[in-house]
C-alpha cells in the first residue's frame, strides 16, 4: 500500500479492525486527539447547554407513542410501536379475534446496556411460531442473529455471529438463510441454518471469490424462490433456490455478465425481469425459470417494455392479477398498473398523484394474492402519509398521516423547481423550499446539498427537522447533480469514473444559478453533504471557496485515493467499479488525487468546515475526515475547521430516535451560528 499522507498517518490505528468491533481498543494517542477535537468543535458552538432548545424542538416533531400500519397474514396483525420515551420500536403481533397484542420484541429492552444499537432486519418464520432478529451493538455493520418462540424474552439458541443485517426464511419455518462476513468486514457466503442446530453445523450454501462484489439476499413476491444476489456497483448475478430449502444448489439465471444488471420476479413459468439489457434506462422483459447448471443468455429474453425517451424504469411490484410500473422522472415516481400478462404488455390504468414534486415508495406487503399496495409518500412541504391503493377499483385510503406533533401548516411552505447550469452548459434540477414569509434576495441564507454517485436519487420528501431553519429564513435547496440517477442511467455515468468532475461542476453551478437569480449571494450559502455526499461539498469547497459561507460534512469520504490504495479496507475493493483502481491504473491515481479533499488543501482561506466521523465506521473511516480537518489546521487560513468523532456509532451516527438528536443538533447548531439565525423562530410552523 502506498502512504500519501503520511504526516497524518498515524490517525490509522494499526489494530482497526479490532476498534471496528471494539471502540475501547482504540490506542490512547489517537483518542486523546479526536476528544481534543471534539472539545474544540463543542467550545466553537458553545457548548451542549446552548443548543438544547434546537434538541427540544426537533423532539417536538417526534411522536412520542406511535404505531406503524399494521401488516397483515394468515390471520395476524403485525406491527411496530414505540412507546413514550423509548428509543427503540416493540415489534407486536396480535391474532384475529384477541384483544390484547403479543409482544415478539422489546427494542429498548434489548439495547439496553449497549453502547450502540440497530436492527438490521427482523422477521416472523412462515408458520408464524419464531421471531427472528438481526442486531448491531458496535455501529460496524457486523450483526447477530437471534431466534425467539413468538413472545418468549429468551432466544432458542445461541446467536449466529458475524452476519450481515439480512436472511430470509425457509418456507417450512425450520431453516434460514444469512450471510455471513468475513474479516475485513465484506459479505463473504451464504449459510442454511437449521433451528436448533449449533452454527458450526451451518451448511455452506454461496460463496464468494471475488472481495470486489456484495451478496443480498431476497424472496420473490410468489414466495417460491429465495434469491441469492451477487453484485458490484455495475454488475450483478442472480442464484435462486426453492423456497422449501430442500436443494441447497443456487440456479444461476445468468452468467456473470460485465455492466449487466437486473432484478426478478416469477410468474408461473417465467421470470419477469427490470434489467438494463440493452436499455440502459432499463426495460421489462420475460426469461425461462433457469434449470440446474443452465442459464439464459440475456440475448434470449423476450422483451415486453420500454420506459419513454427520458424516464427510468425504477421499480416494478409483480402481483397474481396486477403489475405495478414506476418510473422516475428527475428524481420523482411515477406509476401505471398493466395487465399480469407475462406474454403480452398491457397497460391499464395510471396511479393518479397530486404532486409532481414528491418522495414516494411502495411498501413490501406479503401476499402474492392481494389486491391492494401501500404507497409511502410525501413533498417538502407535506408530511408522510401512507396510502392503500385498490388495484381493481384505484380507490386510495389514508391509512396514517405522519403530521409532526407540534403542528404543520402546508400551506405556509413554497416548494419550486429550478435549474442550474453546470460548466458544460448541462441544466441541473435543483428542488427549492422555503416558508412563505420569506422573499429570496441576495441577503438570504441558503443551505445546498448534494449527493451525485453511486446512481443514487436525492427524492425531494418532507423533513420536520428542516423547519427548524425554514421557520428562521433559511431557502433550502437539493441539487440533483450527476452521479445520481435522477435523469436516468447517462445522469448517472456523466457523473463518475472519468465524468466525476460534472458533479463538482454542477453543484458549483447550481451555487451560481441560484447567486445570479438573486436567492442568495457568494457568502450567504452554506453545503452540507454526508458520505459521498460530503466528497462533493468538500471538493466544491476546495475548488470555489469564496461561494460559501460554511460546509458541513457528515462522515465524509474525503481520502479518496488513499482509501482506493488500501485493499484491505471492507469497502475498497468493491468500490473500483465505481471510482476507479489506482493501484493498476496510474490515470485512476491522477483522477482521484485531482478531487481527493485531503490531498487539494492549500496555503489559502477557506469557509467554516465541520466534518462528522464515527469511530466504527466500516463504510467512510473515521479517519478520512480526521485527515482532512488536520490538513486545514495545519495549511489554510480562514475556517475554522472542526471535526467531531461519535466514539460509539459508524456510519449513521449515535443509535436510537432520541439519542441520535444532540447529533442533529450539533449540525443544526453550526448552521445557526455560520447565518447568525434568532434562537426564536420568525414564522409559523
Amino acid at each position: 500500500m502506498q502512504i500519501l499522507n503520511s504526516d497524518t498517518s498515524w490517525l490509522k490505528a494499526d489494530n482497526w479492525q479490532e476498534v471496528l468491533e471494539n471502540p475501547s481498543a482504540l490506542p490512547e494517542d489517537i483518542r486523546a486527539y479526536l476528544k481534543a477535537r471534539n472539545s474544540e468543535t463543542e467550545d466553537w458552538l458553545g457548548d451542549a447547554d446552548t443548543r438544547a432548545w434546537i434538541i427540544d424542538e426537533l423532539k417536538a416533531t417526534i411522536r412520542d407513542k406511535d404505531d406503524s400500519v399494521p401488516i397483515t397474514q394468515d390471520g395476524f396483525s403485525y406491527w411496530q410501536r414505540f412507546n413514550e420515551g423509548a428509543e427503540h420500536p416493540d415489534f407486536l403481533r396480535m391474532a384475529d379475534g384477541e384483544t390484547e397484542p403479543m409482544v415478539l420484541l422489546y427494542g429498548d429492552e434489548r439495547a439496553a446496556g449497549e453502547p450502540y444499537y440497530d436492527i438490521g432486519a427482523a422477521d416472523h418464520s412462515p408458520n408464524h411460531r419464531l421471531f427472528a432478529v438481526t442486531e448491531d451493538c458496535q455501529g460496524s455493520e457486523r450483526y447477530q442473529l437471534t431466534i425467539f418462540q413468538a413472545g418468549n424474552r429468551s432466544p432458542i439458541e445461541a446467536p449466529l455471529t458475524d452476519c450481515r443485517g439480512d436472511f430470509e426464511w425457509g418456507s417450512d419455518s425450520t431453516r434460514l438463510l444469512y450471510t455471513r462476513l468475513d474479516p475485513n468486514q465484506r459479505p463473504k457466503s451464504v449459510w442454511c441454518h437449521r433451528i436448533g442446530t449449533p452454527q458450526s453445523e451451518d451448511q455452506l450454501v454461496f460463496e464468494l471469490d471475488d472481495p470486489g462484489r456484495f451478496i443480498g439476499l431476497g424472496k420473490t413476491s410468489s414466495e417460491a424462490y429465495i434469491s441469492i444476489d451477487s453484485h458490484d456497483h455495475q454488475t450483478n448475478q442472480s442464484f435462486l433456490l426453492p423456497a422449501n430449502l430442500t436443494d441447497l444448489c443456487p440456479m444461476a439465471v445468468t452468467d456473470w455478465v460485465a455492466g449487466l444488471e437486473y432484478e426478478l420476479e416469477h410468474v408461473d413459468q417465467n421470470l419477469i425481469l427490470r434489467s438494463n439489457h440493452r436499455h440502459e434506462d432499463f426495460a421489462l422483459f420475460r426469461a425461462p425459470i433457469p434449470q440446474a447448471g443452465i442459464t439464459t443468455p440475456p440475448e434470449q429474453w423476450d422483451l415486453l417494455w420500454t420506459p419513454e425517451p427520458g424516464e427510468l424504469f425504477s421499480d416494478f411490484e409483480v402481483l397474481k392479477n396486477h403489475w405495478v410500473i414506476e418510473v422516475c422522472r428527475e428524481g420523482c415516481g411515477h406509476y401505471f398498473i398493466t395487465e399480469p400478462d407475462p406474454e403480452f404488455f398491457r397497460y391499464r390504468a395510471p396511479l393518479a398523484l397530486e404532486t409532481s414534486i414528491h418522495d414516494t415508495q411502495l411498501d413490501p406487503l406479503p401476499g402474492f394474492d392481494r389486491e391492494k399496495i401501500r404507497m409511502r409518500l410525501s413533498t417538502p412541504a407535506k408530511p408522510p402519509r401512507i396510502i392503500e391503493i385498490d388495484l381493481k377499483t384505484g380507490s386510495q385510503v389514508e391509512l396514517k398521516v405522519s403530521t409532526p406533533p407540534n403542528g404543520h401548516t402546508e400551506t405556509n411552505y413554497v416548494v419550486k423547481r429550478l435549474y442550474g447550469t453546470s460548466s458544460d452548459g448541462t441544466p441541473i434540477p435543483l428542488t427549492v423550499v422555503h416558508h412563505r414569509g420569506v422573499a429570496p434576495n441576495s441577503e438570504t441564507p441558503l443551505l445546498l446539498t448534494g449527493y451525485g454517485a453511486y446512481g443514487m436519487s436525492l427524492t425531494p420528501g418532507f423533513s420536520a427537522a428542516r423547519r427548524i431553519l425554514l421557520t428562521r429564513g433559511v431557502i433550502h435547496v437539493t441539487a440533483h447533480v450527476r452521479g445520481g440517477m435522477e435523469n436516468g442511467y447517462q445522469w448517472y455515468k456523466n457523473g463518475r469514473m472519468e465524468q466525476k468532475d460534472n458533479s463538482f461542476n454542477d453543484l458549483i453551478g447550481a451555487a451560481e444559478a441560484l447567486i445570479r437569480e438573486g436567492l442568495t449571494s457568494a457568502g450567504k450559502i452554506i453545503l452540507h453533504g454526508g458520505s459521498a455526499g460530503g466528497l462533493l461539498v468538500g471538493t466544491v469547497a476546495m475548488r470555489r471557496p469564496e461561494l460559501f459561507r460554511g460546509v458541513i460534512a457528515d462522515v465524509p469520504f474525503v481520502d479518496v485515493l488513499e482509501t482506493m490504495l488500501d485493499a484491505d479496507l471492507p469497502l475498497t475493493p468493491p468500490e473500483w467499479p465505481e471510482w476507479g483502481n489506482p493501484i493498476e491504473s496510474a490515470n485512476a491515481r491522477r483522477r482521484l488525487a485531482h478531487f481527493s479533499p485531503t490531498m487539494m488543501v492549500e496555503e489559502t482561506s477557506y469557509p467554516c468546515i465541520l466534518a462528522t466521523a464515527g469511530l466504527t465506521d466500516p463504510r467512510v473511516t473515521y479517519w478520512e475526515p480526521a485527515r482532512w480537518i488536520h490538513a486545514l489546521q495545519s495549511k489554510a487560513s480562514g475556517g475554522p475547521f472542526l471535526l467531531y468523532t461519535e466514539l460509539n456509532a459508524g456510519h449513521g451516527g449515535p443509535s436510537g430516535r432520541y439519542s441520535g438528536l444532540d447529533d442533529i443538533a450539533r449540525i443544526y447548531q453550526a448552521i445557526i451560528r455560520l447565518f447568525n439565525l434568532p434562537v426564536k423562530a420568525v414564522y409559523e410552523l
